[in-house]
């Protein structure tokens, strides 16, 4: 996915992108402190906010290759097995119930199966949120801030489910964080973001290495070695 010369004004902010690349069978993260454009950039990449100038070349993407899981979820007025199946449906994929049960399994939740999902925590409603996500095995995957909100154990076995997802079926996965730390094992590139606007694509070591003030501090907040 490349976006080119993108500028969109929502109320008092600005979104202001040069051109940013997002190649395909990686993974990649949006960083930047609070407020600085991440989740709005996933969201114009899945349609729901516009832009006013600029292009996104999808390289062949279609609206059902790409799924958002966002920082909070919304859950149908359905059971969770109602709710995680809810994608395959959408696309006429076939339900493989060993599969969702694997899932469910993984994440400590397979007896919530025929609960009513809006009834969970918000911590058991982001992993439905991520199970619905995944199942799907879309080719491009957007996480928003979903794994940064579970508990350390739950974030390791997301982990270990989108590793098995990118190897299995080489989906490209863009994360948006604001920790570094969280993900940082897992990631390819990372794109800065600074208030709208995009500053700078590169590895872990282009981080650390950055003589940019705004990254330098950036860095200097995050807790990594």
């Amino acid at each position: 996915m490349r976006i080119s010369n993108l500028r969109a004004r929502l109320g008092d902010f600005t979104l202001d992108i040069d051109t940013v690349t997002m190649q395909e069978h990686r993974i990649h993260a949006l960083i930047g402190s609070n407020g600085c454009g991440k989740s709005t950039i996933a969201k114009i990449i899945m349609g729901i906010l516009p832009y006013q100038q600029g292009e996104i070349d999808f390289e062949g993407l279609k609206p059902h290759d790409i799924i958002l899981a966002s920082q909070k979820p919304y859950m149908l007025h359905d059971t969770v097995w109602e709710n995680i199946v809810y994608p395959l449906k959408v696309r006429k994929q076939p339900i493989c119930e060993q599969e969702a049960d694997t899932y469910l399994k993984e994440f400590g939740i397979l007896e919530k199966k025929f609960e009513y999902a809006r009834q969970l925590s918000s911590g058991q409603q982001q992993k439905v949120s991520l199970i619905r996500t995944l199942i799907a095995k879309p080719k491009f995957i957007i996480i928003d801030e979903s794994l940064s909100n579970l508990d350390i154990e739950s974030m390791s076995t997301a982990k270990n489910m989108l590793r098995r997802l990118h190897e299995e079926y080489g989906a490209t996965f863009v994360l948006i964080s604001h920790q570094v730390a969280s993900i940082a094992d897992m990631v390819n590139e990372y794109h800065f973001f600074d208030q709208g606007r995009h500053i700078l694509s590169c590895d872990l070591a282009g981080l650390k290495q950055s003589s940019h003030e705004k990254i330098k501090y950036y860095m200097q907040l995050q807790s990594l070695r």
